[in-house]
């Protein structure tokens, strides 16, 4: 394995409920099911939520402003234990600027790149950005994300993904992508990692 490649939120970073609330506090009443099927496919492409022009800064504010407060799911030792694997890397479709202010305040600057918004809204392009400027092929990488969307993402790409059960989506929800494995721990992850 010479990548391997995280999402953020909902994987790093336990943004749900946070990401979910200020979707409200912006002028968004949704269920948690329009939640969920915002991130059904990619949230650019077809988004569930009708953000504004307007209302999307404004969630960037109150997100960049609030990031800090939010837990992450990984400890520093074992995302440091990752990196000694194999070269960490982020495909988000978040802005790189709140990734990493999430990652200076937690202390988890591991990460080789930050591939988010202002690299492009597609993460086939991302992930193609990545094999061509790090020399890598799909193969050589494993995607950890939470999100049906990001499963159907990598698939287009030939990057087998790993699924967390923790994040945005069920089991259910992700199976339907049919994710290479489907894990609920860090535990289990290394498992997954050692058979590759």
């Amino acid at each position: 394995m010479k990548a391997i490649v995280f999402d953020f939120d909902g994987v790093l970073a336990d943004t749900y409920k946070f990401s979910k609330g200020i979707t409200k506090d912006v002028g968004h009443e949704i269920t948690h099911e329009e939640f969920k099927a915002h991130h059904d496919g990619n949230v650019y492409e077809k988004p569930v939520i009708s953000f504004t022009e307007k209302s999307a800064n404004e969630f960037f504010k109150k997100y960049l402003k609030k990031i800090e407060k939010v837990k992450p799911f990984f400890s520093i030792k074992e995302i440091e234990k990752l990196s000694k694997r194999s070269p960490l890397y982020i495909i988000s479709s978040n802005d790189e600027e709140p990734i990493q202010k999430f990652l200076d305040h937690n202390k988890m600057n591991y990460f080789k790149e930050i591939l988010g918004l202002k690299k492009h809204k597609s993460k086939v392009k991302k992930f193609e950005y990545l094999f061509q400027t790090y020399k890598l092929k799909s193969e050589d990488c494993i995607f950890i994300t939470d999100t049906l969307g990001d499963i159907l993402e990598g698939n287009k790409v030939n990057v087998r993904t790993i699924a967390v059960d923790f994040g945005f989506h069920e089991k259910e929800r992700l199976e339907k992508g049919n994710p290479f494995k489907i894990i609920s721990s860090f535990e289990e992850l290394e498992k997954e990692l050692d058979k590759l």
